[in-house]
């Protein structure tokens, strides 16, 4: 099966690994951040997940020493995963500290990948 060349113009960090809550309206519960772009991320959960369109907040501590960020988007697509299910979400409204937390995050990442290439 030939591999379909990526379609995204911003880069994401793959594989990322960040616990954190997911709200949507009255509704709570946990899942984890499995990669980031400052357009959006991918959440993986146990639980039911929530509507293709749905607005939704996501809670994570994306850098140490730091009060939680809200990433405030919308679900653009959902899929089901061997242990739950894994959706999309497309960031909207963001405030500037939560683009900012982003933005350290994928710069901090781009520096570790880089030190870790030859002559690096």
């Amino acid at each position: 099966m030939a591999h379909s060349p990526e379609k995204r113009r911003v880069p994401r960090i793959q594989p990322f690994v960040a616990r954190c809550r997911v709200e949507v309206g009255e509704r709570r519960w946990s899942g984890y951040l499995i990669d980031l772009s400052p357009q959006g991320a991918r959440v993986s959960s146990e639980a039911p997940p929530p509507e293709n369109g749905a607005s939704v907040v996501l809670e994570v501590h994306l850098i140490a020493r730091v009060a939680r960020s809200r990433l405030l988007g919308r679900v653009k697509w959902v899929q089901p995963a061997a242990d739950g299910h894994v959706f999309g979400v497309v960031f909207e409204g963001l405030s500037a500290e939560a683009e900012r937390a982003i933005g350290a995050v994928v710069e901090e990442f781009k520096k570790r990948v880089a030190a870790l290439e030859p002559g690096g």
